[in-house]
This record gives structure tokens, sequence and C-alpha cells, in this order.
């Protein structure tokens, strides 16, 4: 049964692969440069905003945010990242150590 199991996951990724090529293939060339060229322009100011800022967990219940290397860093059970600039533009509170 997990020898079925395996050949049919492994079956399932080959076959996707190779869909996702054709597809790719045969698309048109000229909007598929243009989506690319802007995805990396939107990853470039992403990267460049991640730079600039210092990453906190923010706990989306209590409003308080922790910074790395904090105990409570990315360990609430609710919260998201994000800049420290932008969580306390929220009305996010630093949290002790």
């Amino acid at each position: 049964m997990k020898r079925l199991l395996g050949s049919l996951c492994a079956l399932t990724l080959l076959t996707t692969g190779a869909l996702a090529h054709d597809l790719k293939s045969q698309g048109n060339r000229g909007v598929e440069h243009a989506t690319t060229t802007h995805v990396s322009d939107t990853q470039a100011t992403e990267t460049a905003n991640e730079n600039a800022c210092t990453k906190v967990w923010v706990n989306t219940q209590t409003h308080v945010y922790h910074v790395p290397g904090s105990f409570w860093y990315g360990a609430t059970s609710h919260g998201r990242y994000m800049c420290e600039g932008d969580a306390v533009r929220t009305g996010n509170t630093r949290g002790s150590f």
C-alpha cells in the first residue's frame, strides 16, 4: 500500500511538472517577459525594504511586538512578521525580553 501511494505521488509530481513546462513553452513570450520583469522589480523593492527595517513578531491579539532574540519572537500562536516602524505606527507596543 505504501509503495502504491509513493508511486502515485511521484507520478503526480512528474506529470504536473511536464504539464507546467508545456503550458509555459506554448505561451506568448512577450507577455511572459513582461510578467517576469514586473515580478523581479517587485522582489527588488521588497528586498530593499526588508534590508532597511528590523523584522519583529507582532502578537495580533495583544498588540505587543517582539524583537529578534527575545523569548516570544515568532512563538505566539497569533501573530505576523513586520517592520518595527510599521508595528509602532499601527499602535503596537514593544514587549520585554
